[in-house]
């Protein structure tokens, strides 16, 4: 049974520190048996960053029924991207980032600013994640596959430019924190499919392992892995013009 305390002192061996900025990517049940539940997980985090001061931590609340034509409301419409991220989404206390598709819900030091971002395409310098490299942010993933959680590296596709991604535009109804109701456009870097691209960004994962860009550690049952934003985007940026097949790869017909 993984307490409190071990998770606390997981985190900070892993090389999260009180004032950091922090994305995180999550699988809950990879951590096994935790004393409390979810919500325990959450208290270590925030914990570790110290979110009553200078600590902020960031959780993906994804949710793609928008591009499928379904209305998307700030204040109700549920994160897709597990139990830790919906518990910080109902936080009285979160700020969640107005993006149909690509929303985060905040705590702690930058949650306002973050929160009051109005930007249309999910990965654009003005985002999320171009602002966790303002901040010299973190990312951690949390027993998941690089290619099921680091939606960062789109953020830098879209930054250099790629061939095999173009940017596409969803129509459709929002709601804001007001309850105001209307039609909007937003914006994301979509694979093209025509050309039988595939996201598989496994490979650029793991050659950050190798050259110590990424942190590994096991806490409870979990695979947990820490890396900085800013480094990631560098290595990224660099090895993804050497080969660009370490973020993608072709469907075979």
């Amino acid at each position: 049974m993984l307490t409190f305390e071990q998770l606390v002192d997981g985190f900070r061996k892993l090389g999260v520190m009180e004032g950091d900025t922090l994305l995180v990517h999550s699988s809950y049940k990879s951590f096994g048996e935790v004393d409390g539940g979810p919500a325990t997980v959450n208290r270590a985090l925030e914990a570790a960053l110290g979110t009553d001061k200078d600590g902020t931590l960031i959780m993906p609340t994804f949710n793609f029924d928008f591009n499928k034509g379904e209305a998307w409301d700030v204040r109700t419409t549920p994160s897709k991207m597990g139990v830790l991220t919906e518990l910080v989404r109902q936080d009285p206390r979160a700020k969640r980032v107005f993006h149909p598709f690509y929303s985060f819900a905040i705590l702690g030091k930058h949650a306002e600013m973050l929160g009051a971002l109005r930007y249309k395409s999910a990965y654009e310098r003005n985002s999320v994640f171009g602002k966790l490299r303002d901040l010299d942010g973190k990312i951690m993933v949390i027993g998941l596959s690089y290619n099921n959680s680091m939606t960062f590296f789109h953020h830098i596709e879209q930054m250099e430019g790629v061939d095999y991604r173009f940017l596409k535009q969803f129509t459709g109804e929002v709601t804001d924190e007001n309850g105001n109701t209307y039609t909007d456009t937003f914006e994301m870097l979509v694979r093209d499919i025509d050309k039988g691209v595939l996201t598989m960004v496994d490979p650029m994962g793991a050659l950050m392992e190798e050259h110590g860009v990424i942190k590994s550690a096991k806490i409870g049952e979990a695979d947990v892995k820490l890396m900085k934003a800013n480094e990631v985007y560098e290595f990224t940026a660099r090895e993804m013009r050497r080969d660009p097949f370490l973020l993608y790869q072709i469907e075979k017909k």
